[in-house]
């Protein structure tokens, strides 16, 4: 049965594509005389790792090669028999099919014995070596490590960490690239040419990249295109078999939000939505533009290294984008799609997502997921925006007033910590009056809550300006605590009870801080008396018990 990829698989070095790095390393080799005794291919599926090996095999068999040459005849009798696969020095095994260490053994130890019939060499290719036992990993070490002059192993691999380091210490090691789009396109082009087919180049090129830089699969699906009968293939006809890229599109896109033109943007999303379009790989698609450009404008030879590839025609519009968008809008741009691509897992309306973003993008609009000055600071409340709204709304009418402009003024980034009761006034504290109620303050606050407590005994009440405590925490994570929607409304009212209404506080983080052991535990006469009393019994609780109660807040039951 013929299939393409098999019907033009390379039958020399020029014809195999990409891999220079390799191809010239092993054509001096051979050039030269100096030929290694195994060699490790290994890299991607289906970039032509067996097809080299099998070409290196009838090169050093040529029976037409003359010294300092490196490419096969393809005429003689070893070059036209290692073609049809009848060579009987040319051993090809399958270790997925062959993991055991008998195999080995038998059809490599025991063969390699034997001096080739009509060769130079013997050459053993063996496909997928990873899936070797490591008992048959064991029994092939020696025979790579001193082979006899006239044997040549090539070990073919997808998965090269899988292989011992044994192994591989013995062989020449080249990694194999995937191939890039242009020189695919190239090939399928000849490929075309040669079966008399005409075919559009963006559907060549939308192969070129279906296949991932894998030619055999690039060559599988030009068959199926083929299998559409017509002589003359268009792009309409080939989205029979593969589905269209709208690369175009994408780039069309990004050119409407360039110029902030939201409508046509959104006008655009739909068109693609209505003709079936799967918009999650529309966004996938311009995704991928985004990156293509962002890594042009930094070194157009990183793109080329990456293998990121879009075809002629595409590369020309790209490279016009990369000079229309600046850097600001390439990476806004990339954050937001990459968000929308997350956000539309299930929703409702599948463009909804992607239409949001471009509305973000064109009118300057604070996306749901950033993180900014412009996004809702946590624990806001409904209430809070209703007073922002309609502080006369009959829905508040019952809440405490809002403080006073003067003190919401003072400091723009201070924490309020509940709301003011009204008529209230600031409360002027001094540093020395905030030190001497302190312990007061933990002893009133640990009645509400244990650990805000101990999270308080770690804290430093530094400062007081315009009704403003500054607090100091050492760790950032007991400042988020108390920035809790939950926890301000304790610290709020305890501060009232200690210091009096009208207070504010916003906090600070000093790594540096050091909380004193007699600050953390200072409590009043008084409050020690409180906290020892027992329900129900005016008189405190003797000895151990005492100190228990003391150093736990707890008190008896009867």
């Amino acid at each position: 049965m013929s299939t393409l990829y098999r019907d033009y698989r390379p039958q020399n070095f020029s014809e195999v594509l990409g891999q220079n790095h390799i191809k010239i390393t092993v054509q001096n080799e051979i050039s030269a005389g100096r030929l290694a005794n195994a060699y490790l291919f290994c890299g991607p599926r289906a970039v032509g790792k067996t097809t080299l090996a099998r070409v290196l095999a009838k090169a050093v068999n040529c029976e037409n090669k003359k010294d300092g040459e490196y490419e096969p005849c393809n005429k003689c009798a070893s070059c036209r028999s290692i073609t049809a696969g009848r060579h009987m020095d040319i051993v090809e095994i399958d270790a997925a099919s062959n993991t055991g260490v008998d195999n080995v053994r038998e059809n490599i130890i025991a063969f390699s014995r034997l001096t080739p019939s009509g060769a130079k060499f013997k050459v053993f290719i063996i496909d997928e070596v990873h899936m070797l036992s490591l008992s048959a990993f064991n029994a092939l070490l020696k025979i790579i490590e001193e082979p006899p002059s006239y044997v040549i192993f090539v070990l073919c691999t997808t998965e090269v960490q899988k292989v011992p380091g044994t192994i591989i210490s013995r062989c020449e090691r080249f990694d194999f690239k995937r191939i890039s789009i242009n020189e695919i396109v190239k090939k399928l082009s000849y490929i075309s040419v040669q079966e008399k087919m005409e075919i559009d180049q963006e559907v060549l090129e939308a192969v070129a990249r279906r296949s991932g830089g894998h030619l055999r699969d690039a060559e599988s699906l030009l068959g199926q295109i083929f299998s559409l009968g017509d002589k003359k293939i268009t792009t309409e006809q080939a989205e029979l078999v593969i589905p269209h890229y709208n690369s175009n599109e994408a780039v069309d896109l990004l050119d409407h939000l360039s110029r902030k033109d939201a409508a046509k943007a959104i006008a655009l999303i739909n068109n693609l939505t209505d003709s079936g379009v799967n918009v999650k790989v529309f966004t996938g698609e311009i995704i991928s533009i985004l990156r293509k450009v962002m890594l042009n404008k930094l070194s157009p030879e990183l793109a080329d290294n990456l293998g990121l590839d879009f075809g002629e025609s595409l590369e020309k519009r790209l490279s016009q984008a990369a000079d229309t968008l600046k850097w600001e809008q390439l990476t806004l741009f990339t954050r937001r799609f990459l968000e929308a691509s997350s956000d539309n897992k299930n929703p409702l309306i599948p463009q909804l997502p992607l239409e949001l973003a471009v509305v973000e993008l064109c009118f300057g609009l604070p996306a749901t997921g950033l993180s900014g000055p412009s996004a809702p600071t946590a624990g806001s409340s409904v209430v809070n925006r209703l007073k922002e709204v309609a502080p006369n709304s009959p829905l508040i009418k019952d809440r405490p007033a809002p403080a006073p402009l003067a003190a919401q003024n003072a400091r723009p980034d201070v924490v309020k910590v509940g709301a003011v009761k009204k008529n209230a006034t600031v409360v002027n504290l001094s540093a020395e009056e905030l030190a001497s109620k302190w312990p007061e303050f933990l002893v009133k606050i640990k009645k509400h809550n244990h650990s805000l407590s101990f999270i308080m005994q770690n804290c430093e009440p530094r400062s007081v300006n315009g009704g403003q405590i500054c607090l100091v925490f050492k760790y950032k994570f007991h400042q988020d605590r108390i920035n809790d929607a939950g926890i301000k409304s304790i610290v709020e009212n305890t501060l009232a009870e200690v210091y009096g209404d009208g207070l504010m506080f916003h906090s600070e983080i000093d790594e540096n801080l050091e909380i004193k052991k007699e600050e953390k535990i200072a409590i009043t006469e008084k409050e020690e008396t409180e906290a020892a009393v027992v329900k129900n019994d005016s008189q405190a609780t003797p000895g151990l018990v005492n100190n228990l109660l003391k150093a736990f807040g707890g008190e008896l039951v009867n």
